[in-house]
């Protein structure tokens, strides 16, 4: 009997594993979004007419759109890395990132067609990384997954809209295609939790950065 009960409360504990992430889905999907937000069109919705998935998340910057932009260009695992969890891309992962944490001036020159490579070379599998799709500074950065002469199989979508406090609403948008086989839209499903946990962190270090290194204001000087 006690065997019985120890594999009903296994099979339940395991059921609540499973489905735990599921019934998350609707909160992280649409993490630190408010109002419209995580159903407004965003430039590069385009890309991928047919969605089979679609997470939009946001933060709030004290800073104005302009000094948030260059934090964008320069991600990349072989530039500014992605402002994640070093623990994650280093200790487990062995993928050699160096989280910037200023704005470096050779790494500001992003055009259409770069790769914003994910993994180091010569890894264990082979180097892979979005592509810029377009840029629109200040206002937008899109980048693709897949072959450029293919058709778009996901998005990441940074979009900047400047505050009426001056600030910046920062927008990250994934859309996965409809088209996209079972099996690569399944893992990818079983896979958003872990997504979610480094995008979140992600745009909390843009925030993080962005308002820690603003320009001081210039200093006036009193008359006497």
């Amino acid at each position: 009997m006690k065997a019985r009960t120890r594999q009903v409360a296994g099979a339940g504990v395991a059921f609540g594993l499973a489905t735990l992430p599921l019934l998350a889905r609707p909160w992280y999907t649409r993490w630190g979004t408010v109002g419209d937000e995580a159903r407004e069109p965003l430039p590069g919705d385009d890309l991928v007419p047919e969605t089979g998935s679609m997470t939009t998340m946001a933060v709030t910057i004290d800073a104005p759109p302009e000094e948030v932009w260059p934090w964008l260009v320069q991600m990349g695992q072989d530039r500014a890395g992605f402002y994640t969890y070093t623990w994650v891309e280093n200790e487990l992962l062995h993928l050699n990132f160096r989280n910037a944490d200023r704005i470096v001036p050779e790494w500001q020159h992003l055009r259409v067609g770069d790769h914003v490579w994910f993994l180091p070379e010569r890894y264990i599998t082979p180097r892979f990384g979005p592509t810029v799709a377009r840029i629109e500074p200040e206002r937008a950065l899109i980048l693709t997954l897949g072959e450029q002469d293919q058709p778009v199989p996901a998005t990441w979508q940074f979009v900047l809209k400047p505050t009426a406090e001056g600030g910046t609403r920062l927008l990250f948008r994934q859309r996965g295609s409809a088209a996209q086989p079972l099996a690569t839209r399944i893992p990818s499903l079983l896979m958003e939790p872990g997504y979610f946990y480094m995008e979140r962190k992600m745009l909390l270090g843009i925030r993080e950065r962005a308002e820690r290194n603003r320009p001081s204001p210039p200093r006036v000087a009193l008359a006497t």
